[in-house]
């Protein structure tokens, strides 16, 4: 969520119709997960607390971490927020598969440097 979070604040840096993170990023992907039937309505703080993480720039893993093991149920919801977030992502760019692009030359651009 962190890298995703990251590239869309980057993605629109310096635009008019700049998104601020903690005022409408992160409630409008809130807003949209009840739309998956199976997100537990329950994990719904903590996955905002990741998100708001995220967005202040923190290792949301470690913050993440500070709480103990990820149950199943968090575990899917964050998966829908990663979708809504790469989803987000691809309509800003206004071309569907644009974070799918951008994470392969990521990836690729890691696994060229020597170790």
């Amino acid at each position: 969520m962190g890298v995703l979070t990251g590239f869309l604040m980057v993605e629109q840096s310096g635009g008019k119709d700049r998104i601020d993170p903690l005022s409408d990023l992160i409630p409008a992907v809130i807003r949209r997960l009840p739309a998956f039937e199976m997100a537990d309505p329950a994990q719904v703080p903590m996955v905002t607390g990741v998100l708001m993480a995220a967005a202040m720039g923190m290792d949301t893993v470690a913050w993440r971490d500070q709480f103990g093991q990820i149950p199943p149920e968090e575990a899917l919801v964050h998966s829908f927020v990663l979708w809504l977030l790469a989803d987000l992502f691809d309509s800003m760019a206004e071309r569907h598969g644009a974070i799918d692009e951008l994470m392969r030359k990521t990836l690729d651009a890691g696994a060229a440097e020597p170790s």
